[in-house]
């Protein structure tokens, strides 16, 4: 993962005496997308351009998208709807993530706000096409808006590594986003990226695997013409949540997945109940007795145990690893953060 970080040293002289303070300041466009190595495999790729148009307005500069409430009536036509969608995983022909829209809008065209006005293009490697979330606007009169949100179930993926993913204004800049996710199937939500529109001082990211959080000092000024962020997630049995960061609305306009997607190679394998493997301070733990390989990313054994429920990984280096887990006809491969 890459940020630029600029140090701003602020010297204030009060009374006859000088205090230092410093800010953590990030410039630019967001976070570059780096380049991952074979062990990272791309196993998500959507920029939404295959979804139907749903918006009240004609034009990408128009701003948000309005009179949201569900269900339609007959006489009134929304901007935001709630819907279910599913995307196939990349390289399986039937798994897939599902997508579970609230009060969201769809425009599987349209370029970013500013960069349709001034007829140039989007912020690099921002795709046309966005899923736009409703922000909560409860005036008491037409149009009006309620806090809507995006939820991507990546459960189906073996184990997440890393997410790219972008996102953009809808007509002004200075405007922000946030990124939550759930590793209990949905029941409690924590934040993996926070940030508000110019207001660097409290934008934030997350480490899902130790908890830490860093103040990243990133501003969205340049939001209107698209942003790109890039986030460590390195677990499994996860789901993503966008929603708005400081009361404005934003669009997401592209995730990509990076991690490990297992295929099933039998029907038996699918029918019984799957092993589970995790890791948690240097151990690596499996639901029930079975014959376990460990493997490094360069594909050499490390560890192998017959009758296991744990594996001590106190000798090994920290990093990424590939387990193989058989219990009977249970057979189970997962990848585990060690550290």
């Amino acid at each position: 993962m890459k940020e630029k970080i600029f140090t701003l040293f602020l010297f204030v002289l009060i009374g006859g005496s000088m205090s230092l303070y410093a800010q953590v300041l990030n410039t630019g466009t967001g976070v570059e997308w780096g380049t991952l190595g074979a062990s990272e495999p791309l196993v998500l790729d959507e920029d939404f351009q295959g979804f139907e148009f749903f918006h009240s307005d004609e034009m990408p500069n128009d701003g948000n998208s309005s009179h949201s409430i569900d269900p339609i009536s007959n006489d009134t036509i929304f901007g935001y709807k709630n819907d279910t969608v599913e995307a196939a995983i990349l390289g399986s022909c039937c798994t897939t993530v599902k997508y579970y829209y609230y009060q969201c809008a769809f425009a599987p065209e349209w370029k970013t706000a500013y960069a349709f006005r001034d007829s140039t293009d989007n912020t690099t490697n921002v795709s046309d096409g966005f899923v736009e979330i409703s922000r909560d606007y409860p005036y008491g009169a037409e149009p009006f808006t309620v806090h809507g949100w995006f939820v991507v179930d990546l459960r189906a993926i073996d184990f997440v590594e890393v997410i790219q993913w972008s996102h953009s204004s809808t007509g002004g800049n200075k405007r922000g986003v946030m990124c939550e996710f759930s590793l209990d199937d949905g029941a409690n939500w924590d934040t993996l990226r926070y940030q508000p529109g110019n207001t660097w001082a409290l934008s934030f990211t997350k480490d899902p695997t130790t908890g830490v959080k860093t103040s990243n000092g990133y501003r969205c000024d340049p939001s209107a013409y698209g942003m790109t962020w890039e986030d460590g997630i390195y677990t499994s049995n996860v789901m993503l949540r966008f929603a708005e960061a400081g009361g404005q609305t934003p669009r997401i306009h592209d995730l990509k997945v990076y991690g490990t997607f297992v295929r099933p190679t039998s029907s038996k394998e699918i029918d019984v109940e799957e092993l589970n493997i995790y890791s948690f301070n240097k151990e690596i733990n499996i639901s029930e007795p079975a014959k376990v390989a460990v493997y490094n990313l360069s594909g050499s054994l490390v560890k192998s145990a017959d009758e296991a429920t744990t594996i001590s990984m106190d000798d090994m280096p920290d990093g990424i690893y590939l387990v193989k887990a058989q219990a009977g006809n249970k057979l189970k491969t997962s990848k585990v953060l060690i550290k």
